[in-house]
């Protein structure tokens, strides 16, 4: 495996860990070879990741059978490739949950040049959604542009690792970074703007969908494809 390789492998292994949380490595090496003209074997795959220090990355290999304590080891094409904020402090019961949400659900794919900008995990989509919240921060008195933009950026990455219709936190981040909560008015414009956005955010538990995506105009949740 040329140096090229290994560093364009590493580069989606960041990606899809922003992307998705959680992915399977049989899942990974599927997406990484249908988009390169020469593929990656499972031994290649292999060699490499057994020479990476995940100490220094945002994402670490998982095995079933280091969560579950099961005698059967787990084969390596089932490990699961995660992002480092589902399994701080040896607590897997994110991890699980995460799973249990995305049991089913396809992957959203994109094409190689765009899923490899996810390897910054600070890239999302500036979906209109994005600019309407973001144009709400910067009306306010007391926020200047900078402030307003790292505000609104903050909210959406936020969102991306929140599960469902859950807004709290991004709220609490809120007024953490200086929003004004005692404003009903605007508290309310704040919701309002974060419930719109969180429909059309890329999230991990609905592995790289929008929660458009994943639900039916009923509200019930779909699954078009494995």
């Amino acid at each position: 495996m040329t140096e090229e390789v290994k560093n364009l492998l590493q580069d989606y292994f960041a990606a899809a860990a922003n992307l998705y949380g959680i992915i399977p490595l049989r899942k990974f090496l599927e997406i990484y070879n249908s988009q390169n003209e020469t593929p990656v074997t499972e031994e290649e795959l292999k060699e490499l990741t057994d020479s990476i220090d995940f100490d220094e990355r945002i994402y670490d290999l998982v095995a079933e059978d280091e969560i579950y304590e099961t005698e059967e080891p787990t084969k390596y094409l089932d490990k699961t490739l995660t992002t480092q904020h589902l399994y701080c402090f040896g607590d897997w019961d994110d991890y699980i949950e995460m799973l249990e949400m995305q049991e089913g659900l396809d992957y959203y794919i994109p094409k190689k040049e765009r899923f490899l900008r996810y390897k910054d995990e600070y890239f999302f989509e500036k979906t209109l959604e994005y600019i309407d919240l973001r144009a709400f921060f910067r009306n306010l008195p007391y926020f200047n542009k900078k402030d307003a933009d790292e505000i609104a950026e903050e909210m959406y990455l936020n969102l991306r690792m929140e599960y469902g219709n859950d807004i709290s936190d991004a709220v609490y981040d809120a007024v953490r970074m200086g929003f004004d909560n005692d404003n009903e008015a605007e508290l309310e414009e704040l919701c309002s703007l974060l419930v719109k956005l969180n429909k059309v955010v890329r999230k991990q538990c609905y592995r790289g969908q929008t929660q458009k995506e994943v639900f039916s105009d009923s509200g019930n949740r779909f699954v078009r494809f494995k």
